[in-house]
């Protein structure tokens, strides 16, 4: 807020410049009512005089007559933000996400955009800037207001040189300040480069609005059998077609040397379903993909990376099932990744006791249990593992595989493989959001189960 000194010295420059200009000292349209604008008065400047013996205080200037840059906000962006939105209404939790670790001391990385779930007209934004300072472990002058944008609330904030970025990436990264954020109903944040994000937003609404940047994989859509033999450059390992799941493009930056995708090899990572269903919406890498650090292993075949061992699946609530699909009920996302064929240090056997001597491939028809597992090395390489827009990671994330059914996916044809491997009840290793003993029950008994594209 604005310190008593700061209202006091507002008002005596301005009596002042009225005396010396025989002007009025009051702007006609606020009614008698003097305005500060943000950064008009440093707090220094405020406090650094003592208060004139003649002047007489007077009451506080309103908080709606502080008035910060605004704009309104585009039409792209109102989409993008309501997808966002969605997110929150849909797990209780804002979407948090966070540029490249690697971007972090730049300048340009020094910006924190909020999403704020609440009536502009309303709002008390310095309220709000204070409680978010104290996730962010520091002080309230310690960051600018830069912009407010209405339609919710969108505030745009910088964070002063004289604070230690790093700190304010692990703060921010933390659960509690997830959860924290969403007490306050901030539906989203985003720390880092907003001007990749704002180019993430243009990608995103260009997918949206083409088809052809998606693809649906199966017959009827886009569908081969065998490896894909094309004029692009895969890398070195063949490229099989992934049945039965939807991809999503994801941005990347081209550097104009390597897109993130030319010469490299396609692999699949299973994830959960808040981290999916938050690249699906904002299409941007949330804070949590810290969890897929060093030491994790990709797969060619993603029958193999879809299991729940790897890939949480997960009930549509009723409410948001049209969000998905008009008659599908359990939903499933894998990341489709790219990785440098260099970086493959070794190719291993499967890991979850899948394997049967009498056959090779268990697993996948096109790829043997023997060599399902990639092991990729980051040695020399400061860089997370899975990078969305960088180019120069060893492995980049191009797409998002979603995969919906009628029924539970442990009864697609493609998934019996998963009964005779390890499966448990325990969420905690096999994400399968269903009772164990019903799911054999009902393979018993010969229930099937679709994908849906609808």
């Amino acid at each position: 807020m604005i310190s008593q000194h700061a209202l006091f010295r507002a008002r005596a420059l301005k009596a002042h410049y009225a005396i010396f200009n025989k002007k009025n000292a009051l702007d006609a349209d606020t009614n008698d009512t003097p305005v500060v604008r943000a950064g008009e008065i440093s707090k220094d400047q405020a406090t650094s005089d003592e208060t004139p013996a003649w002047f007489e205080p007077s009451q506080p200037i309103p908080s709606e007559n502080i008035r910060y840059p605004h704009e309104p906000i585009s039409p792209s962006e109102k989409i993008y933000y309501e997808a966002c939105k969605k997110y929150y209404h849909t797990t209780g939790k804002p979407l948090i996400a966070i540029s490249s670790r690697d971007d972090i001391e730049l300048a340009s990385s020094r910006r924190i955009r909020l999403g704020i779930d609440e009536d502009y007209n309303t709002f008390d934004l310095e309220e709000y800037l204070n409680k978010f300072c104290q996730i962010l472990n520091i002080n309230r002058n310690d960051v600018d207001i830069l912009k407010v944008q209405s339609g919710s609330v969108l505030a745009e904030i910088q964070i002063q040189t004289r604070v230690n970025l790093q700190m304010v990436y692990n703060n921010i990264s933390k659960p509690e300040a997830e959860e924290r954020m969403g007490k306050m109903k901030i539906f989203f944040c985003f720390f880092g480069d907003l001007a990749n994000m704002d180019q993430n937003v243009e990608f995103r609404n260009n997918v949206k609005l083409n088809g052809d940047w998606n693809r649906i994989y199966y017959q009827g859509h886009t569908y081969w059998t065998g490896a894909l033999n094309s004029h692009r450059n895969r890398g070195s390992k063949p490229y099989y077609c992934p049945v039965g799941w939807r991809r999503y493009s994801l941005f990347m930056k081209n550097t104009g040397t390597d897109n993130g995708r030319t010469g490299r090899c396609i692999c699949y990572h299973g994830t959960k379903f808040e981290y999916g269903l938050a690249i699906l919406l904002s299409g941007l890498k949330p804070a949590s993909a810290a969890e897929h650090g060093p030491g994790v292993y990709f797969s060619p075949s993603i029958n193999y990376a879809s299991h729940p061992r790897y890939s949480e699946i997960k009930k549509i609530p009723l409410e948001y099932q049209n969000s998905f699909s008009q008659s599908g009920k359990y939903i499933q996302f894998v990341l489709e990744c790219r990785v440098q064929p260099s970086k493959i240090i070794s190719i291993e056997k499967e890991t979850l006791r899948a394997t049967d001597v009498s056959n090779p491939n268990v697993i996948d028809p096109n790829i043997k249990d023997s060599e399902i597992e990639w092991v990729v090395s980051i040695k020399h390489d400061d860089r997370e593992i899975v990078d969305f827009d960088d180019p120069n990671s060893a492995i980049t994330c191009s797409g998002l595989m979603v995969r919906v059914t009628n029924n539970h996916p442990s009864l697609l044809s493609e998934s019996q493989w998963w009964h005779t491997s390890h499966l448990c009840a325990d969420n905690r290793c096999c994400c399968l959001n269903a009772d164990l003993t019903d799911l054999k029950t009902q393979k018993k008994n010969g229930v099937t189960c679709s994908v849906v594209f609808d």
